[in-house]
């Protein structure tokens, strides 16, 4: 992990040091390592069913990075593939399902951190039940400009989320200049390299990345590669991924 200021900091990606049943995961972001609300994972799904996970007061994000499968949601189904979001409230019971042989992998972020419950009984829905809306296909949402950047937003209070805001964002080649939010952000970086600056501190970052960032730290995301970076931002409270200020 490499500190910059006010505890910002850069994960390099590493291999899974946690299993839970067809699920293996690492934790970069957490109280562990300074975060405040907001805790990221990055798990990788092997063939067949997850023990079912309830978190009693987070939020919780999915944003499928590879693979194709199904989540199931208070016994309702959802199909995955790369590019989707997935809204989990809290107190819902949740499964992942990988049904192919190449790794379902999912980056998950919740807030605030909670100790879930695993290995709950799952519940199933008829199939003339309402099915909630709770996935968004990043493919269907519309590219918002900011300066030379753009964002699409994915989980959002459309989707029923209260305290965290989902998306992807795209940054050419360049260095944006110093900036703060009001929100902590936890970002995936999907492709791309750069670097990330502080007022006293810099760190480069590649694809599979992880990035925290505070409240009120200022920084800037500087993309020192030929071809666009393509992240994944979640930040809470819920906002504007635009909502950004230099004073």
């Amino acid at each position: 992990m490499k500190l910059l200021s006010g505890r910002a900091a850069v994960i390099e990606r590493v291999e899974p040091t946690e299993i839970e049943g067809t699920r293996s995961y690492r934790v970069p972001i957490s109280r562990a390592m300074g975060a405040r609300d907001i805790a990221q994972s990055v798990s990788a799904y092997s063939e067949g069913i997850s023990p079912a996970r309830r978190n009693p007061i987070g939020e919780e994000v999915f944003y499928v990075t590879r693979g194709k499968g199904v989540c199931y949601i208070d016994g309702h189904t959802y199909a995955l593939s790369e590019g989707d979001g997935v809204y989990i409230p809290p107190g819902s019971v949740y499964q992942v399902e990988n049904r192919g042989l190449v790794e379902l992998e999912i980056v998950s972020v919740c807030c605030p951190e909670n100790d879930a419950e695993v290995g709950i009984g799952s519940s199933f829905r008829a199939p003339q039940d309402t099915k909630p809306f709770r996935v968004v296909s990043e493919s269907n949402q519309p590219a918002i400009p900011v300066a030379d950047r753009t964002f699409k937003l994915l989980v959002n209070q459309d989707l029923g989320a209260q305290r965290v805001t989902q998306f992807v964002g795209v940054i050419p080649p360049g260095r944006a200049p110093m900036h703060y939010h009001t929100y902590e952000e936890a970002m995936y970086i999907i492709e791309g390299q750069g670097r990330v600056w502080t007022d006293e501190r810099d760190a480069s970052f590649t694809t599979g990345a992880s990035i925290y960032l505070p409240r009120g730290v200022r920084h800037c995301v500087e993309n020192t590669g030929q071809s666009n970076i393509r992240l994944l931002g979640v930040f809470h409270p819920s906002g504007s991924p635009a909502a950004a200020y230099d004073d």
